[in-house]
């Protein structure tokens, strides 16, 4: 990304430290208008220039907006003074205009206005769970991700970004009236601040998981446009206390695009992988899209087989190899069994959220879960604090037998066993 020298005269406090949050930006700072316009006419002037009406009179301001305007250079305009009374003069000229006296609000404006983004937090990691089809398992496999990174000892959160259908509210009992990100549209460029988006946080209690929440399920779907999402990520994306941001994404993946724009910026994206046909053909149509993208964003997707429903004759051994050949880039992270009474009994706690790795802790679930986790944060090069959680031999003996709580159902055979084949060459199976 190219430089820009933006140059700022301004009394808000802590701006030039806001505006030092965001990358390919170099802060010049200009102690008054008159100093503005001699840099403006100057052999070097900068890139673009912000001014405050504090910084002079009002015939200084429009002397240096003239100036600007007779170089081409973008000018940005903030009314704290003299010039308010004259806020639709500075708006008929076609100048953009904030009165905003928040240092932070006015970076995240300015941000926007010259397209650049907010610096990653350092060791942040954005991961997104995608596909392009619904009821593949992508909101399981995100609580059961948030869970497994949560047992390591990272800090995250996890960004609901299936508008048309979360699955995250009941999935973790989230009562309604939760505070919603779709809120901080109503309020303009200017809000899409790490401070706001703070304000907004979930801190869900019962599973040390925080969440930044969009639409209560069906209800009401508001879609944000593509800068308004930038945005939002922008300042989630500065968010210090994070180690891992995990997103929800919907089926949608061209009409909203997240899994798109977090492998564009660097992050990763993993994909629920069933061997059914509709399923896999969906999963094929995602990676397409990322394939087709400059430069190919394939070698940011990871795939997570999902052991096939009851009745599915084609295996993930079927698929495998249709995956390695068409997207040779998209890597494994794993397999992830059935576990239909592991899932629905931790579902059918009524009001209660209760996560399946507590209720079967050494189940082939739970140790898939773990695994994925384990090589996830390795390809994602996170650090956990923590180790991965193990299961003795004694324990996983018990969890093959049924013999109490902590185990799978008799009928849930470990990893790799009971699985369907179908008979016909793996050749036959397409994408």
């Amino acid at each position: 990304m190219k430089e820009i020298e933006l140059l700022i005269v301004s009394t808000t406090p802590g701006l030039p430290e806001a505006l030092s949050q965001y990358e390919g930006l170099r802060i010049a700072i200009g102690p008054t208008l008159r100093f503005a316009e001699n840099l403006i006419t100057s052999v070097q002037p900068p890139n673009a220039v912000y001014v405050e009406d504090t910084g002079g009179t009002l015939d200084q301001l429009w002397s240096a907006i003239h100036a600007a305007q007779s170089r081409g250079i973008p000018m940005f305009i903030g009314l704290h003074s003299v010039g308010l009374a004259h806020q639709t003069d500075f708006t008929d000229a076609g100048l953009a205009v904030t009165t905003d006296r928040d240092g932070s609000a006015i970076a995240s404006w300015l941000a926007s206005l010259l397209g650049v983004r907010a610096r990653a937090a350092a060791h942040q990691t954005v991961i997104a769970v995608a596909g392009a089809k619904g009821g593949i398992g992508k909101t399981l496999l995100v609580a059961l991700l948030a869970e497994g990174m949560k047992r390591r000892g990272l800090r995250v959160l996890v960004v609901d970004g299936d508008l048309s259908n979360s699955g995250i509210v009941p999935t973790f009992r989230i009562p309604s009236g939760f505070p919603s990100y779709l809120q901080l549209r109503e309020d303009g460029p200017a809000a899409w601040t790490p401070q706001n988006v703070r304000r907004i946080i979930y801190r869900h209690r019962e599973s040390g998981i925080d969440f930044l929440l969009g639409s209560e399920e069906t209800a009401d779907v508001r879609d944000l446009v593509k800068t308004e999402w930038e945005a939002l990520m922008q300042a989630v994306r500065s968010l210090s206390e994070y180690d891992v941001v995990l997103l929800d994404t919907g089926p949608e993946i061209k009409k909203r695009p997240y899994a798109l724009i977090a492998a564009r910026d660097g992050g990763w994206v993993v994909l629920p992988t069933p061997p059914g046909r509709k399923e896999r053909i969906g999963v094929g149509n995602a990676l397409r899209v990322f394939q087709a993208f400059t430069p190919d964003l394939t070698p940011q997707c990871r795939l997570v087989y999902m052991e096939p429903e009851k009745g599915v004759k084609i295996s993930v051994d079927d698929i495998r190899p249709l995956f390695q050949r068409h997207f040779p880039a998209a890597l494994e992270l794993g397999v992830l069994p059935r576990a239909p009474r592991q899932i629905g009994e931790a579902d059918e706690e009524g009001d209660r959220y209760v996560c399946p790795l507590d209720l079967y802790p050494h189940s082939a679930l739970s140790t898939a879960v773990h695994q994925i986790v384990d090589d996830l944060c390795k390809t994602a090069r996170l650090n956990p604090p923590q180790p991965m959680p193990r299961s003795s031999a004694w324990q996983r003996l018990l969890a093959r037998l049924g013999r109490d709580r902590a185990a799978p159902p008799a009928s849930l055979a470990p990893h790799g066993a009971g699985l369907y084949h179908d008979a016909r060459d793996t050749q036959e199976v397409r994408l």
